[in-house]
This record gives structure tokens, sequence and C-alpha cells, in this order.
């Protein structure tokens, strides 16, 4: 794997050209694309995790276990969950997409973007009218979703019963913050009528983000899994992986075998845009480049060179016209359309 520094352009050119010659790329992402976006980060002095402390002062839980389902077992870490996502969707609402995000819609745009599959739970690549809805209004999956969001999004709402879903509207959002979930409307509905013809009350179900936790499987496991296999087999040329140091078990399966479907072309290349490198052998192999830093410069990078090819690959002059052409050549033209007509009189002409 070669690492490369963005303050040296050794090396930087071949990356940039394997970018811009790539027909076909996959690209993988993680918290990191975001960090520009206004989400603040969870572990600095003014985070989420010191906002829900000052809450919650007599709880100790650390920054993982807020996204293992395993809290829902004890009252008080759920409630420290709930307070805990209601001021992470306030942030999101707040952000904007990063360049990062920007890039990416580029890339859709100009037909290079074979998939791009985030752990990201902020939905800020809807902001730039990518699709990240799994399902069609008819229930079935979609083959040709732009953005698979591996972890759920944030913006939805399900109910823990019935499944049902909804919009995070501020109301929940209140709710939410004060530790509480919210009770949902289509539970509540079937059991006022059911009371209403006399019959026993039902079972009334509580909404909780639409998000994947930790030990938790997702719902369209299976139907992402298709989607991950039929990109494979489309011989993509380039595995794009920004803004995660891939410590989630199932990520990096997923990346370990898009490498090997990108290596099985000889041109095919695997690239890692992160603060950070990955550690372990498990990555012997895998990555062709590493590029060392944020992923918003390099993206610039990027974008600047793919801009250049769009205007080299347009005709530095229009197409020369009869009535562009000299006027001296035009008599020659005329004599030589006269001179045609001459010989075919003459030809009808009998003996």
């Amino acid at each position: 794997m070669l690492t490369i520094n963005l303050a040296s352009s050794r090396h930087l050119e071949d990356v940039t050209d394997v970018m811009v010659k790539a027909k076909k790329i996959i690209v993988i992402t993680g918290a990191g694309i975001s960090c520009s976006s206004g989400i603040p980060d969870f572990r600095s002095a003014d985070g989420l995790y010191n906002l829900v402390k000052k809450q919650y002062p007599k709880t100790v839980l650390k920054g993982k276990d807020l996204f293992d389902a395993n809290l829902f077992r004890d009252c008080t870490t759920t409630a420290v969950f709930y307070t805990f996502i209601s001021e992470l969707h306030a942030q999101t609402l707040k952000a904007k997409p990063s360049p990062t995000h920007h890039f990416i819609k580029m890339l859709s745009d100009k037909g290079k973007l074979l998939r791009c599959y985030t752990q990201n739970i902020d939905c800020l690549e809807e902001e730039l009218g990518m699709d990240t809805s799994l399902v069609c209004d008819k229930g079935k999956v979609k083959k040709n979703v732009n953005v698979v969001q591996l972890h759920g999004s944030l913006r939805k709402l399900k109910c823990t019963l019935c499944s049902e879903n909804y919009g995070f509207l501020t109301d929940y959002e209140n709710v939410f913050r004060e530790g509480e979930a919210p009770d949902c409307p289509k539970c509540e509905h079937n059991d006022v009528v059911r009371v209403a013809l006399g019959k026993r009350k039902l079972a009334t179900g509580t909404l909780r983000p639409d998000i994947v936790l930790y030990n938790e499987n997702h719902p369209f496991g299976d139907a992402i899994g298709r989607i991950q296999l039929n990109d494979l087999q489309k011989s993509p040329d380039v595995l794009l992986v920004m803004g995660t140091s891939l410590k989630v078990h199932g990520l990096r399966l997923l990346v370990r075998r898009a490498a090997k479907a990108v290596h099985r072309n000889k041109k095919g290349r695997v690239i890692l845009v992160n603060k950070t490198p990955v550690v372990g052998k498990e990555w012997n192999g895998v990555f062709d480049y590493y590029i060392e830093g944020e992923t918003d410069p390099w993206c610039h990078i990027i974008q600047d060179a793919l801009r250049k090819v769009k205007v080299q690959t347009k005709l530095p002059f229009k197409p020369l016209r009869l009535s562009d052409m000299n006027v001296e050549k035009r008599p020659r033209l005329i004599k030589n359309k006269q001179d045609k007509q001459e010989k075919r009189k003459q030809k009808q002409v009998p003996d």
C-alpha cells in the first residue's frame, strides 16, 4: 500500500489519473466525511456525549455503548439513548453536505458511481437529491438506489411493535429529549377502535429511530446483500473508501470482498482516504493507495481534474459550414457540379 500525503504531489497524479479514467466506482463512507458538515464531534468538550452526561451524571456509558442494542435492557440507559438521539437529530438538521458529499454526487452525475455504501445515519446525501430509500411505495426493494444506508436513517422512526414508519417530527424529538419514547399513532388508533367496539385493549408500541445498532440485524440485510453481490458482478474498476477506520466487522467484510472484485481487473485500484491508516494483517494487499488526511481536500483535487477533462473533451472549434468557406472556392464547386450535369446529358443523347 502506497501512502500519499496531500502536501506532496508525488504519486498524487497517479491516483488522480485512476479516478479520471474510472467508469465503475464503488464508494464506501464513514463519519469522517461529515466532520465539516457542522455535526460536532461526539467526544469534544461541547460534544454530544458531554451534553448527555450533564443530564445523566450517574450513568456511565462509553461512546460505543450508546449505539448498542443491549442498552434497551435497562430503563436508565434507554433514557440516555433517547436524549442523545434527540440532540444528534437536531444537529443533523442544521448540517450541510460537505465537499465530499458534493464530490460523490458529481461521480453520480457523471455516470461513474456504481453505488455508495455509507455507515452514516445523517442522510446528508438526500440534501443533494441522491436516492437513499431502499423500499419503493409498493414495499418492494429498489435495485437502483444511489446510496445504501448500512446503519439506517436518523430521519425516520419506526414502531417497536407494528413496525410502522414515521418521520422524525419536532414533537417526537421533544419527547425523546426527556428520555422517553413517543407512542405509536397507529397502535393508539387501533386500540381506540377496538375499545369502541367493546373489545379488549391492544398493546401500544413506542417509536424509536429507524437505525441499526450494534448487535442488531438490518431489516433489509438480505436485500442489501443481493445489491452488493450484483455490484461486484459488474466488474467495478475502483473501490474508494473514505472517512472510516473500518472497525465494524460487517463493513470490513464488504471492503475485502469489493477489493477482491476490483483487483480481478488488472487496472483496478482500491483507495483509502482517511486521517488514520487501517491496522491489521487482514489489510495486506487490500489497498493500493492510502491518502493520509481529511477527505475534503483530496476530493477537491479530483473534482478539479474531472472538470478539466470535461473542458478538454469539447471541440476546440465550431464545425465548418459551407457558408463559412472561402468565397474563392465556391465557383470551383459550382463548376464541378455543372461539369457533372453536362456529362450526364451527353450520355442521355442517342447517336
